[in-house]
């Protein structure tokens, strides 16, 4: 989802949230609605509106395929949107077949995290939210730098400078607050300096407590 810009993925998860295990039928939203659902801060709804289609037009890209013996199988995950100006409406329609993995991609979020992703404002700090928490019980997460790349949609342009900066940094500046003791370390081949992977450390989380927070 590189090419979600912020505010884009903050609609996207908040959407995924709302329409978690309501079936496959069009689900509406109220404008202000769902500007709050994703802490959508420009108040203009010509701004909002232009938003949602570029989400739209962005989703029509994110497809599923699956292969099943000699059988290939690819869908798109959302198949309508109709948004009314009139009362400030959002409708969006998900594809049936596909609904498990909607309710796969809302179960990442609590509330609680839900409202943490959308006040970061780096999209490669909102990836490494996503997948780090993954490894929330063991604090502890290794990426290959292909893997991390691939991930993380990182330009093949980029140099291992450009990484640090662009990508690590701003990952390490907001994620600090949610993660506790966060260390991210450029792992180094064992003979010559070229990076093989990039390794996070942090202190690992326990069970969920009633708020929605998880124990340290």
């Amino acid at each position: 989802m590189r090419n979600f810009n912020s505010v884009e993925m903050d609609l996207f998860f908040s959407i995924c949230s709302r329409m978690r295990e309501k079936g496959t039928e069009p689900i509406k939203f109220d404008f202000n609605d769902l500007k709050q659902l994703s802490d959508y801060k420009p108040t203009s709804n010509t701004r909002f509106v232009d938003d949602i289609q570029s989400v739209y037009k962005k989703l029509l890209s994110l497809q599923y395929t699956e292969r099943d013996g000699h059988m290939i199988r690819g869908f798109v995950l959302f198949h309508h949107y109709e948004i009314d100006l009139d009362k400030e409406t959002v409708e969006i329609g998900v594809n049936p077949k596909l609904e498990y993995i909607l309710n796969q991609l809302s179960q990442e979020f609590t509330k609680f995290e839900l409202e943490e992703f959308t006040n970061l404002r780096s999209s490669y700090s909102k990836t490494a939210y996503r997948q780090l928490k993954r490894f929330r019980k063991t604090g502890y997460a290794i990426f290959t730098i292909e893997q991390f790349r691939e991930l993380f949609c990182i330009p093949k342009s980029y140099q291992v400078c450009h990484i640090t900066d662009n990508v690590l940094k701003p990952i390490q500046g907001e994620l600090s607050q949610y993660f506790k003791s966060l260390k991210i370390k450029k792992v180094k081949a064992k003979k010559g300096r070229s990076i093989t992977h990039i390794e996070f450390i942090f202190q690992s989380e326990d069970d969920m407590l009633p708020n929605g927070k998880y124990r340290i």
